[in-house]
């Protein structure tokens, strides 16, 4: 059960990341834009929806959804067997199952989200960018045993918002669908590239407990959002 509710990063960026609101409430109040249109034309969202699709990841990151588990190796452990009047140590493989879950707040909620974002955008474009993503993550992702998968937390967020400001850049479709276009690549191709493409890497590493879109990856894919909302409303905005 306490595998079920696990705080996905450290305490204290988990405050700020719960802050993050109302720093971003100030600085749109200091350029002289309304929340509701910036929200609106970046996102498609109200503010109070935006809000609250924020407020449930950071809440749903606490909690994990077990989906599945198999056997992993758990490491060796020396053992003396006698062999010719000598004591030899020979290892012996102990293996233990390892509990497969999806993160409430940093997959299942973005996921729906970026379900929602694709329905009108590119579909060339999202393609692109989301294997732009996925290889780049791919390739930064580091399985750490008993942790699961960590990614450097910037390195989502920047690459899904620069893959996105090119794509439509070359596409000639304006910058109207960016943050929707980096918040969607950024979930799907951190998603994949970090979890799904490194679970072979986990069976080896023999953690006891996965999170898909949590420790390690969650803070990556909330930054995705608030980060290309930003970009995207200054660019917007000049």
């Amino acid at each position: 059960m306490k595998k079920l509710i696990t705080f996905p990063l450290a305490i204290p960026f988990f405050i700020l990341l719960l802050l993050l609101p109302l720093v971003l409430l100030a600085a749109v109040a200091l350029l002289g834009l309304a929340a509701a249109d910036v929200v609106g034309r970046t996102l498609g969202l109200s503010p109070i929806a935006a809000l609250m699709i924020y407020i449930a990841m950071l809440a749903g990151g606490l909690i994990n959804i077990p989906v599945y588990e198999f056997k992993s190796p758990g490491g060796t452990q020396p053992q003396m067997v006698p062999y010719l009047g000598a004591r030899h140590h020979m290892p012996q493989w102990l293996s233990h199952r390892t509990v497969v879950s999806l993160n409430v707040g940093g997959c299942i909620i973005p996921a729906a989200l970026s379900a929602y974002f694709v329905l009108g955008l590119p579909p060339m474009q999202l393609l692109a960018t989301t294997i732009i993503v996925t290889l780049g993550v791919f390739y930064f992702a580091r399985p750490v045993r008993s942790v699961g998968v960590m990614v450097p937390v910037l390195v989502p967020p920047l690459l899904a918002v620069g893959a996105s400001l090119i794509a439509l850049y070359i596409g000639g479709t304006g910058f109207s669908g960016l943050a929707r276009l980096a918040f969607a690549s950024g979930v799907f191709g951190t998603i994949i590239g970090a979890d799904v493409l490194h679970l072979g890497s986990i069976r080896k590493a023999g953690s006891d407990f996965v999170s898909i879109g949590g420790a390690g990856i969650f803070d990556g894919i909330v930054l995705t959002g608030v980060i290309g909302t930003i970009i995207a409303a200054i660019i917007t905005s000049l």
